[in-house]
């Protein structure tokens, strides 16, 4: 069996560093957009997430757009800390979440697609009425959800699942599965 990526001092620094300050941001955004939920300042879901930027308003990012690139970061930077560590789980685990993160990336593929044909649609038609701001284009079904928020979260969710798909195959090409 494989005995895993060993990290160079330097590089496993710089991942801890990268995965901690990714975990405080997933971490504080979380806490910001259910703070603003829990008080009750939502309508659309995800739409405090997007209706506001920092720190240069409104020049910079959004919180969702910082939530999904540090989810990914996460994921990454955690995959390469913990190498030796999931090369060590057994078989029959791995395989499982192989078909979990196929069945989920094909879902959030799917969503990504879904919701830029949905904003698309919905964005033509919102220009024709004089309102060009893609950020407060929603979809009503079956719920509000602010699309800008939806196509990133699906994004990131889609890029950590396909990611884990070919890490964990990849697993099996080391001789681990």
């Amino acid at each position: 069996m494989s005995e895993g990526i060993v990290l160079e001092p330097g590089t496993k620094r710089f991942y801890q560093i990268v995965a901690w300050v990714s975990l405080s941001t997933v971490v504080a955004v979380a806490f910001y957009g259910l703070f603003q939920a829990f008080a009750g300042h939502v309508e659309i879901v995800g739409e405090q997430l997007v209706d506001v930027y920092w720190p240069y308003p409104p020049y910079f990012a959004q919180p969702i757009t910082y939530f999904s690139v540090a989810c990914v970061a996460l994921f990454y930077t955690g995959l390469r800390l913990w190498d030796a560590r999931l090369r060590s789980w057994p078989r029959s685990l791995i395989s499982g979440l192989v078909l979990i993160g196929f069945v989920v990336a094909f879902s959030s593929a799917y969503e990504v697609l879904y919701n830029f044909m949905l904003w698309g649609a919905t964005y033509s038609i919102a220009c024709s009425h004089a309102v060009c701001d893609p950020d407060v284009v929603i979809s009503t079904f079956p719920a509000p959800w602010n699309l800008v928020f939806a196509t990133r979260a699906f994004t990131a969710l889609f890029v950590v699942s396909g990611y884990s798909v070919y890490y964990l195959r990849r697993l099996s090409k080391d001789g681990v599965l």
